[in-house]
């Protein structure tokens, strides 16, 4: 238990086999950081705004906003004049246009006149929206299409099926 142990000769050492580990590192802030786009409170931006990571709108938007893969934030003196579509879409201030989101959350403070699609709607207490509102369905569905069984499929499982219905009659009896 308590013995003194041999140390590795030096062939024994060369002789060990390394394996690499890959590991998946998280980014660091720096680096999602630079995926960020920050329109600042006083601020006026007129255009197409188009970008992959998060936008966060302080100040002013007068056109349309296209974030497929990303976060849209527009924050609570934020306004934006024009349509957004993101993948993920946060309303504290207030937007005039229609808003395309897989999610798109509502907060207290915000003012919307428009159109809203989504897949998942959270309106919070004392939000304001006038238009209209309409559910789509994710496209990204695992279920790829139904197909119809062939006719001897359907003819043993209805035969199977004859069966099984009087013996569960009898047990009931």
């Amino acid at each position: 238990m308590f013995k003194k142990q041999n140390k590795p000769t030096e062939t024994e050492v060369n002789n060990a086999i390394t394996v690499p580990v890959i590991t998946a590192e998280k980014p660091s802030q720096q680096e999602e950081q630079l995926n960020n786009t920050v329109i600042a409170r006083e601020s006026y931006f007129e255009g197409n705004l188009t970008a992959t990571g998060k936008i966060y709108i302080y100040g002013e938007v007068q056109g349309n906003i296209n974030a497929k893969e990303g976060v849209v934030k527009v924050m609570r003196n934020g306004l934006v004049n024009g349509n957004i579509t993101s993948r993920e879409l946060i309303i504290d201030g207030a937007v005039n246009g229609e808003c395309k989101a897989e999610s798109i959350d509502i907060c207290e403070h915000a003012i919307i006149n428009g159109a809203l699609d989504y897949v998942t709607l959270s309106v919070k207490k004392g939000a304001v929206f006038t238009g209209q509102a309409q559910t789509s369905t994710k496209s990204d569905s695992n279920v790829i299409g139904l197909v119809t069984a062939p006719t001897s499929l359907t003819a043993k499982t209805s035969a199977a099926a004859e069966k099984v219905e009087p013996a569960l009659s009898k047990k009931s009896s």
